[in-house]
């Protein structure tokens, strides 16, 4: 199954092909910070909860060997008080497919436009960070020597900057009272920097595109702390296919939640999960494609930990 894996690398990095360079996820709710720096917490929606902290790690393709993992640490704080409301926060990820892997480090910082941020109001943040890409040469199989490079590991390190808006409004009348809708576009990589690998005879470039993020969604409050949420994210990014999650999540009570959904690319998504004490909170993702890669690669899991409070 390797084979096949090292077959998709071989033709990105040799071959002018355009894809999605950004991190995937499930439960993109619970990874706000690494989609859209302006964005805010449901923490901080729900119950004014403005610091959170959390891990994450997805595995996805499970049945091929060295199949893409993605690891991720965040921390955000939103202050609040005497008119001013500035968020802040960073990240910490880890991707590897195989023979290639990078890690970025972030820190990001935004603010919120509004008279009373309990009611709502218009977010902006910026993230700047470096990423390190890394390639194991040695996991490479050459038909001839010289075919992609030699076999030495190689690393580069590149800047990196994103930005985002973010609007999100609570209803305080009638059917919609206490309701919240929220809607927020960025774009991650705006630099748009090749990343050149070069020894010798031997080099390639991973061109590295800027992405288009929309997520927007709506929190229905239910009588005894249940809710649902309804959501949707978009991704583009030039000469590539748009892409498209639908998702509904259902709150239970405080403690407990589960939820579905799917993707125009032919994935199934669910999750499940639960709550503890109010502050910590456990999610678990999966996904089974129904497209190419379904019958080979088979499905994908992700766990979630996040722990808030109001500070």
């Amino acid at each position: 199954m390797s084979r096949l894996l090292y077959i998709v690398i071989f033709l990105y990095i040799s071959f002018p092909i355009f894809a999605q360079q950004t991190p995937l996820f499930t439960q993109y709710r619970e990874n706000y910070a690494v989609i859209n720096p302006a964005m805010l917490s449901s923490d901080y929606l729900l119950r004014e909860q403005n610091l959170d902290f959390g891990v994450s790690l997805r595995t996805q393709w499970t049945n091929l060997d060295n199949h893409p993992v993605t690891q991720t640490v965040k921390g955000n704080f939103i202050y609040a008080k005497s008119g001013v409301s500035i968020t802040s926060g960073g990240f910490l990820i880890n991707d590897k497919t195989g023979p290639t892997s990078n890690t970025g480090i972030y820190g990001k910082i935004g603010g919120v436009l509004s008279d009373d941020p309990y009611w709502g109001g218009i977010a902006m943040g910026i993230s700047i960070g470096v990423q390190q890409f890394r390639v194991d040469a040695s996991k490479f199989t050459q038909r001839q020597e010289g075919d992609i490079l030699t076999l030495q590991d190689q690393s580069t390190i590149s800047p990196d900057v994103g930005f985002g808006f973010y609007y999100y409004k609570r209803f305080d009348k009638g059917w919609f009272s206490d309701d919240i809708v929220y809607a927020g576009i960025s774009v991650p990589q705006v630099l748009g920097l090749n990343v050149a690998f070069d020894e010798g005879d031997s080099n390639f470039d991973i061109r590295r595109q800027p992405h288009f993020n929309l997520i927007a969604g709506y929190y229905k409050m239910l009588d005894g702390d249940k809710f649902i949420e309804p959501s949707v994210w978009l991704r583009y990014v030039a000469n590539a296919p748009l892409s498209v999650d639908v998702n509904f999540r259902y709150h239970v009570n405080k403690s407990i939640f589960f939820g579905f959904g799917g993707s125009i690319g032919r994935t199934l998504h669910f999750e499940t999960g639960f709550v503890i004490g109010d502050q910590l909170r456990v999610g678990y993702g999966f996904d089974y494609p129904f497209n190419t890669i379904g019958p080979i690669g088979r499905s994908t899991h992700e766990i979630n930990l996040s722990f808030a409070l109001e500070r």
